[in-house]
């Protein structure tokens, strides 16, 4: 087995996060991200998938592959995950605002606002994946300003993305989103 060689890092500009800590900070935040992404998804089937439009149900399930795709990335500590991470969370962060927080305006509406009787849980489980979503966007842009306040010169190639899928919160994000979606669908078409 050959021996993994460790980039060489220049320290951090002056009044910038060093990249260690911001990179924990990334991963910290997707792990965040992941609990307040599957508590709120399991609002959801708790409310029941029926209790949603079929836009609102799809717009839903096409994020969650976003949503694990970006946790995935972070857990590899890919290259790209930083950026994607703060444009992803900044993203899905008004999405959410959006669907759940604005009066009804559309069929890609659940909205909160509108609603008579939105128990305290799903208010809160939406609030939390909203704030979660902010917190990762925030952490993927402070790990971009120490990634260009740091000089590193990598000597190896990045591992392989398919071993951060063991990593345990790409693995409850992935497995939780999945067993979620097969529930709702199993609610929908049931």
């Amino acid at each position: 087995m050959a021996a993994r060689i460790r980039p060489t890092v220049e320290p951090a500009a002056r009044g910038t996060v060093p990249r260690g800590l911001a990179d924990r900070r990334l991963l910290w935040a997707a792990g965040f991200f992941t609990v307040a992404v599957l508590l709120h998804n399991a609002d959801h089937i708790r409310r029941g998938a029926g209790t949603v439009t079929w836009e609102v149900f799809w717009l839903g399930a096409f994020a969650a592959p976003v949503e694990i795709g970006i946790v995935l990335l972070v857990c590899a500590r890919h290259r790209s995950a930083p950026l994607l991470a703060a444009a992803g969370g900044f993203t899905l962060a008004v999405g959410y605002l959006v669907v759940h927080f604005l009066p009804t305006w559309s069929a890609v509406s659940d909205s909160f606002a509108s609603a008579d009787n939105v128990s305290p849980l799903s208010w809160s489980a939406a609030s939390l994946e909203v704030v979660a979503a902010m917190v990762l966007a925030l952490a993927g842009w402070n790990a971009l300003e120490a990634r260009r306040a740091t000089s590193v010169v990598v000597r190896a190639g990045e591992p392989p993305l398919w071993s951060a899928a063991r990593h345990p919160v790409a693995l409850v994000m992935t497995l939780g989103n999945l067993t979620i979606l097969t529930v709702a669908l199993a609610q929908r078409f049931g």
